[in-house]
């Protein structure tokens, strides 16, 4: 009896042991081991952030006025690189905030660019979304079309006595690329850029307290081209944490507005660029 019940125990283990083989077996074939650049492709990122401002506004080759300085901020992204409807189809977010002072050099009314220089209030927000499809050339090596599709507001206000706010906003629609190599376990470099154009581009001036006595309205602003190129590294600390730093640059228009019915002001020609630099924790999943 007892041979009889080591005999039975050695072939449950031994078909246990079979079993539990196969299934690994079956779990590799079922879920392959996914490359450094799709586990980096799928991750929450939160960021710390400064961004440089550098606008212009002029008419012809007259400069009128300018904003430039750095500004703290904070941004939040998120991406997915799945096997959903298509292979490696990539959805990408981000929305990010920055708030400081910039510098303001402009004129008194019929003055000259130059007269009058300040630190002036302002806030920036981005959303930026994407949608493509990663082309994995290799392990290490994927390219990733995509079309971009996001918004901007910036919140100027001028705080001299004849100061007032003005707030701008734009959505913007494009189409870019994303090239991703991994050059060792755990890393991966990402370099994307997008062109595409601006629309519903608007500017909204407000009064502010001993400002300027202005007429508050809205300027429909002309759409131009907008060029968006970032760079970043990716680095996998756990299988879980990861650390990265990048730097996105924008580049953007607005054309002159209407002369405006009301007071027959309007707004001019303006061109914006901004370099921002931003270092954070990713959480993959």
């Amino acid at each position: 009896m007892k041979k009889q019940t080591g005999i039975l125990l050695a072939t449950g283990l031994a078909f246990i042991a079979t079993s539990a083989t196969a299934n690994a077996a079956d779990d590799l074939v079922l879920r392959p081991t996914r490359s450094d650049i799709v586990t980096a492709n799928n991750q929450v990122n939160f960021n710390v952030s400064g961004a440089y401002l550098d606008y212009l506004e002029s008419s012809g080759s007259t400069r009128l006025d300018s904003e430039k300085g750095w500004t703290p901020g904070l941004s939040l992204s998120g991406s997915v690189m799945t096997d959903l409807a298509i292979e490696n189809l990539y959805l990408y977010g981000q929305l990010s905030w920055n708030k400081g002072n910039s510098n303001y050099v402009g004129s008194y009314m019929n003055g000259q660019y130059g007269d009058v220089r300040q630190s002036d209030k302002a806030e920036i927000f981005n959303e930026d979304f994407r949608i493509g499809k990663g082309f994995a050339m290799s392990d290490d090596f994927m390219v990733t079309p995509y079309l971009g599709l996001g918004a901007r507001q910036w919140s100027r206000k001028i705080t001299n006595p004849g100061g007032y706010q003005e707030d701008y906003s734009h959505g913007y629609a494009g189409g870019g690329v994303m090239v991703q190599f991994s050059p060792g376990p755990g890393w991966v470099l990402s370099v994307n850029g997008l062109i595409g154009s601006t629309f519903a581009a608007s500017m909204r001036t407000s009064l502010t307290s001993g400002g300027a006595a202005l007429t508050p309205q809205t300027y429909n602003l002309g759409n131009a081209a907008i060029y968006m190129a970032g760079i970043s590294i990716d680095r996998a600390i756990t299988d879980t944490i990861h650390a990265n730093v990048g730097v996105d640059y924008l580049n953007f228009r607005y054309g002159r507005s209407p002369v405006s019915s009301l007071d027959s002001t309007y707004e001019p020609d303006s061109r914006t660029s901004q370099v921002a630099l931003k270092a954070g924790l990713g959480f993959s999943f």
